[in-house]
Parts: structure tokens; C-alpha cells; sequence
């Protein structure tokens, strides 16, 4: 896939080959929200993500453009869980001065090819500004690894940037052997044998550090970091003072960056 909007590949390039990470800004409030994403930026992060919890308390049309004015400089996701009107909500988040949209792959490729028409035409509004849209596919709802690679292969023909192997919360705090299986890390591996060399693949689901650190070993490069925090279970640190988050990410950082 050969993106010719130079801004938009110089990130997707980065992303596909060096080590990103990504934090999930889960919270319910904007000042609080804003609060994490400084201490996950102070840490070294490069990807702030503007979390589900928070696009549906506060609004999206609220939250991203005062995430915009607080960090100027930052990389902006907001995660929708788009499932229909890809188009109408990549464009409010797009407006707002995010710079990726992450909508739900079950959505299917009407959904995709809607949120990269949108994508294209903000591209083409501002040579400067990075416009790209991932695809989140849900495990165990999207799975198993023969069925991810699929849904992986079908959006990224429809021309997204990136996929996210999303191991959902509720199930695994419903099955915690699940998320303490190789099943994530498996068919994230599979997805990204697959389509890596062309797209983003993102590793999201509370990971722990150990589990991050064998995933960078496999060769994967984008990592999103939960509430948290890379520690081994399913506790939310969000409330932690902010030193305390910096601490967590930055360590997250060094030690799965030293893995690969």
C-alpha cells in the first residue's frame, strides 16, 4: 500500500518499523484524561489515545479539540468503536484536529472504504497534518487467527493504515485464562505475518510487560498500554499520581524496546 500523502506515511512508516507506543486514555472526564496523557507523554509515549469511556462521556466533538490545543505536537487517536456512519464520525474526529480514527473491523469494508474516503479528503485539505485510520478486530469475537488474518487482508485492501488484535476487556476479565494464554500474542503474530509489511499492527488488551516483551521478541513494533499499566493483572492505575504513571509507561517503554 503506497500512501502519497508524504505527512501520513512519514507516521505509518514509523509505525510499521520502529518501536511506537500507545496510551489508553480510559477515563470518563477531560481533566483527568488530560492529566494521564501528560504523564504517558512525559514518559516518552508517541501515540495518545483519546479512549472509548472518554469519546462517549465528554463527546467527541468536545474532547479532541481541546486534546488538539492542550498537545499540539502529539500523535491523536481516537478510539470510536465505530460500527456504522464511518464516514460522519471520521470526520468529526478529523475536524477536531485528530489524526487517526480507530473504528470497529467488524463494521466490514463498506465501513472502511467510507472512513478512507473521509481520510483522503482531509489529506488532501493539509499536506502537513497526519491523517490515518486503523481498524480494531475484537478478539475472541473476530477470531480465531485464521479468521483475524482474514478480517486483517479485507480491510487492508480497502486501503486502512493499521489494525489493532484488540483482546476485549469483558472477556477477559470473564475468562481470565484467556488473556494469560498465548492466544493474543498467536494471532497477532499471524495477523502481522500477514500484513505487516503494509499496515500497522497493534497489539491492544491489558498486556503485561513480560507479555509485550515476547511479542517485540516475534518481531512486532506497536504497543498499546492499558489502565494497567504493563503490571500482571486487571487493576486500573489511572488514578495514580502522575509521577507514578510516568514511572509505569516509561519502564513499559525501556524494557519492551530492550526486548526486540
Amino acid at each position: 500500500m503506497t500512501v502519497s500523502h508524504p505527512a501520513s506515511a512519514r507516521v505509518l512508516e514509523l509505525l510499521r518499523t520502529q518501536f511506537t507506543f500507545q496510551i489508553s486514555v480510559d477515563v470518563d472526564n477531560i481533566p483527568q484524561g488530560l492529566m494521564v496523557a501528560r504523564a504517558a507523554l512525559n514518559a516518552g509515549i508517541t501515540l495518545v489515545e483519546i479512549g472509548t469511556p472518554l469519546c462517549k462521556y465528554e463527546g467527541v466533538r468536545n474532547v479532541v479539540p481541546v486534546f488538539r490545543q492542550r498537545f499540539p505536537e502529539a500523535l491523536l487517536l481516537a478510539d470510536m468503536k465505530t460500527m456504522d456512519g464511518g464516514g460522519f464520525e471520521a470526520r468529526t474526529v478529523y475536524e477536531g484536529g485528530g489524526n487517526i480514527i480507530d473504528f470497529l473491523a467488524a463494521a466490514g469494508v463498506p465501513s472502511a472504504k467510507a472512513v478512507c474516503a473521509v481520510r483522503d479528503e482531509f489529506r488532501e485539505r493539509d499536506p502537513e497534518l497526519p491523517r490515518l485510520a486503523f481498524a480494531d478486530i475484537l478478539l475472541p469475537l473476530q477470531g480465531p487467527a485464521a479468521v483475524a488474518v482474514d478480517v486483517a487482508e479485507r480491510v487492508v485492501e480497502a486501503g486502512i493504515d493499521g489494525v489493532g488484535l484488540h483482546l476485549q476487556l469483558d472477556a477477559r476479565r470473564a475468562d481470565p485464562e484467556l488473556w494469560a494464554s498465548s492466544y493474543l500474542a498467536d494471532t497477532a503474530q499471524a495477523v502481522f505475518e500477514r500484513v505487516g509489511k503494509v499496515a500497522s499492527v497493534q497489539v491492544v488488551g491489558g498486556l503485561s510487560i513480560e507479555q509485550a516483551e515476547g511479542l517485540a521478541k516475534a518481531g512486532l513494533r506497536a504497543f498499546v498500554i492499558s489502565g494497567n499499566m504493563g503490571v500482571a493483572d486487571s487493576g486500573s492505575r489511572y488514578g495514580l499520581p502522575p509521577a507514578e504513571i510516568t514511572e509505569l509507561v516509561r519502564t513499559f517503554i525501556a524494557k519492551v524496546s530492550a526486548a526486540g
